[in-house]
């Protein structure tokens, strides 16, 4: 559950932590979700109490409402700074922290590689 729980914190935090999280060149609402998808593999072979299994399918429903070609808006860093659909995902994360019973705090750098085309 190292993924998800990196995710959810990631998730939970302010955008100024958030795109810390990531190097520059990267679209971060875009990689978020790109994780969370990841993520979500690691949870179906996990034994989840029904809360949390409610608190997961709460965010990742409300991310497949707001997502394809028509709401191209919300995947972007502005979105990501000031709208009220990414405040509502932060409030997602954190119920799910709290059902998981982790910490919400700033995840460590992800170690991932990141391959820009500048």
């Amino acid at each position: 559950m190292n993924k998800v729980k990196w995710i959810t914190q990631s998730f939970a935090q302010p955008y100024e932590m958030q795109k810390k999280l990531f190097p520059d060149f990267v679209n971060v609402a875009d990689q978020l979700a790109v994780e969370w998808e990841i993520a979500l593999d690691e949870i179906r072979d996990s034994q989840l109490t029904d809360d949390q299994k409610q608190a997961v399918k709460a965010l990742d429903d409300y991310m497949l409402s707001i997502s394809g070609p028509a709401n191209l808006q919300y995947w972007n860093d502005d979105a990501l700074c000031y709208s009220d659909e990414w405040n509502k995902m932060r409030v997602l994360a954190k119920n799910i922290l709290d059902v998981m019973g982790w910490d919400n705090v700033v995840p460590p750098e992800s170690n991932a590689i990141y391959i820009s085309n500048k």
